[in-house]
């Protein structure tokens, strides 16, 4: 193959092989582009097996070349002849996850390990629910991988992550293709049902990323291949029958809250696990925000929802996902959490994360006559319909007084303002700061705002997807390594605009920005009425540059918005004028920024407190969230 070229491609150099193929460096003829090139060998299998492999690498490139996600490497060709068969696909510089393992790191720190598996999870994500057409036209929503691991997971040195080889990959909908020879999968990823042979969706893969992020905190799979005593059919064993090690116990100084979500991903039963990649990445963003194991799921085919309450944690989350405004008491793990909401009913439960889970059951009133145990069924059916159709899409409450109440949807990512009067700005402030005076009546409607600042990974999807120019700091079109969950800066008002219109989506004005800030009581900080040190990024903590976002948990404002004081600042819809009354001078052609910023001292970080820039302008500190209005379609639901 060497000094070949095969189409527009020139092999340069052998690059490494797998079980079925080889792979080359190779260089497009005409194109400034390094590629890989994948072959078949031939030497090894019958011609039956043969023509099987050439069968099976062109549906490969044919799925892979659709999927046009960051985080998965893209196929760019499929080039077929009487003497070579070869997918080209992107070059990826690095090494594999497991060659990283192996030679540099070992067990991988908590943190990095999070940073690169959160972007497993996204590819994933993507995967689970893409919509796939096959030769003849005919279309189905999500495949399954059933081969992830560390090998077929590329690491590059600026740590950004591609998931690669999706040579047996199952697309949900199709049935059949059975390999003549080969068996799918590798043992010591194989989920449970994978290992009996048993049909796989999606909880499949969730399991074998359980084993994947097991591997990299620890240095080692649970069950494994000794290459002596162990077969491969005593690791499927392993799966199937024997409990998960403990990764603390394996590696010394693993986070407990972290151990528990891998475990939960490896619960034997599939109902028991994470339920999608979605769910699974929320739970990693969870922990890496506040430091615990907190998750919701939605078990498939309509089972109940579940909300994890930690050992003497309050039961609130949980009566909460039941129905809204419920309150409930707080759990202890000698005495579990039993929140009573009429006749819905959460009751914990047990899994082998040894997490307890608020299971939501509705349960039938005790009654003495079928009349009353009738009318308690068909309330309850109301109730639970009620919630369904909140959670679906919003739902029409008949209130007491024969008014209809809507009651819109929740957006994921996004937290309700339920709005109403306050009085923005403020008199009792710095007397030299004539812009945040004089207070005033301010009338606000509901709206939905960003939880947290838009990030460097979401934006950079917006870049990806229209080809716009990246914020100039980062180098090569790519965000900072390790910096996926910072909020982007360096950003334009246009350029926080268009992504907010992109997002389906728009700046908030400044009086919601500050409303969503300081709530109706009026308070100085989104915390409180004193600034404390670590509740927000500032000046006087010597940092000197932006954190994660949702790194002040404390900090949130009055309904949970996140990082509302210091952090970066952010840019709102408002063009700058004096407020009614105010001796401030009046200018032309800035917008309203707001919340202070990490170089901002405390006292300059409060909700009342304005800035100004001209819409042009970029600056380092700088970086915006969105809002959305109530009765507003939600883009991609």
């Amino acid at each position: 193959m060497l000094g070949r070229t095969i189409g527009n491609y020139e092999v340069v150099n052998r690059f490494g092989e797998g079980g079925m193929g080889e792979l080359y460096l190779g260089r497009h003829t005409r194109l400034a582009r390094e590629v890989i090139i994948k072959t078949i060998r031939t030497d090894e299998f019958s011609p039956k097996q043969i023509e099987h492999l050439r069968v099976r690498l062109e549906r490969e490139a044919f799925i892979q070349s659709q999927l046009d996600n960051n985080n998965i490497v893209r196929v760019y060709d499929f080039i077929a002849s009487d003497d070579a068969t070869c997918m080209v696909m992107e070059f990826v510089p690095g090494r594999d996850l497991r060659k990283m393992i192996i030679n540099e790191t070992g067990p991988i720190p908590a943190e990095r390990t999070i940073k690169l598996f959160k972007q497993v999870l996204t590819a994933i994500d993507y995967a689970h629910s893409f919509t796939y057409a096959d030769q003849n036209g005919q279309k189905y929503v999500g495949m399954i991988h059933r081969d992830l691991k560390p090998a077929n997971i590329l690491v590059t040195p600026d740590d950004v992550v591609k998931v690669t080889d999706f040579g047996i990959v199952k697309v949900r909908g199709v049935t059949g293709g059975t390999q003549l020879g080969f068996n799918p999968g590798t043992p010591e990823y194989m989920s449970p049902e994978q290992a009996r042979g048993l049909e796989l969706d999606q909880r499949s893969d969730i399991y074998s990323l359980g084993i994947v992020i097991y591997e990299m905190l620890t240095g080692r799979v649970p069950f494994e291949d000794d290459q002596n005593a162990t077969s491969d059919y005593e690791v499927r064993r392993g799966h199937i029958e024997k409990p998960v090690p403990r990764p603390s116990e394996v590696y010394p100084g693993i986070p407990l809250e972290l151990e528990k979500i891998v475990l939960k991903a490896l619960e034997k039963d599939p109902d028991l696990r994470f339920q999608d990649a979605k769910v699974f990445l929320q739970a990693i963003e969870s922990y890496e925000q506040t430091g615990q194991a907190v998750w919701q799921t939605t078990p498939l085919g309509g089972g109940e929802r579940r909300t994890v309450i930690q050992p003497g944690r309050s039961g609130k989350a949980a009566a909460s996902a039941v129905l809204p405004n419920a309150t409930a008491a707080a759990g202890s793990a000698s005495a579990p959490t039993v929140a009573r909401l009429g006749n819905v009913a959460t009751l914990p439960a047990t899994n082998q994360s040894g997490t307890a889970e608020a299971e939501t059951q509705i349960t039938p009133a005790k009654s003495k006559t079928p009349l009353l145990a009738g009318i308690a069924v068909a309330v309850l059916l109301a109730a639970a319909f009620g919630v369904y159709k909140m959670m679906s899409g919003g739902a029409t409450i008949k209130g007491g007084g024969g008014t209809i109440e809507s009651v819109p949807a929740m957006i994921q990512g996004m937290i309700m303002i339920s709005g109403g009067d306050f009085k923005m700005g403020r008199d009792d402030g710095d007397p030299k700061n004539n812009y945040e005076k004089p207070a005033h009546p301010v009338t606000i409607k509901p709206f939905f705002i960003d939880k947290y600042e838009v990030t460097n990974e979401q934006f950079a999807e917006f870049v990806r997807q229209t080809r716009r120019q990246p914020p100039n700091h980062w180098g090569g079109g790519n965000f900072p390594a390790g910096e996926a969950n910072f909020p982007v800066v360096n950003i334009t008002w246009n350029d926080a605009n268009d992504y907010a219109q992109w997002a389906g989506k728009r700046l908030p004005t400044e009086a919601e920005w500050e409303f969503a800030a300081r709530g109706k009581d009026g308070r100085i900080y989104p915390y409180g009425n004193e600034w404390k040190p670590k509740y927000s990024n500032a000046a006087e903590d010597g940092y000197r540059k932006a954190r994660a976002v949702g790194s002040y948990p404390e900090g949130a404002s009055p309904f949970g918005a996140m990082d509302m004081a210091g952090n970066v600042a952010e840019w709102t819809a408002s063009d700058y004028k004096p407020y009614p009354g105010s001796k401030a001078e009046p200018q032309d052609g800035f917008k309203i920024l707001r919340g202070g910023a990490f170089n901002t001292k405390a006292n300059q970080q409060t909700a009342t407190d304005r800035y100004f820039e001209p819409p042009t302008k970029t600056l380092d500190y700088v970086g915006f969230r969105c809002v959305k209005d109530v009765n507003e379609p939600v883009k991609g639901q």
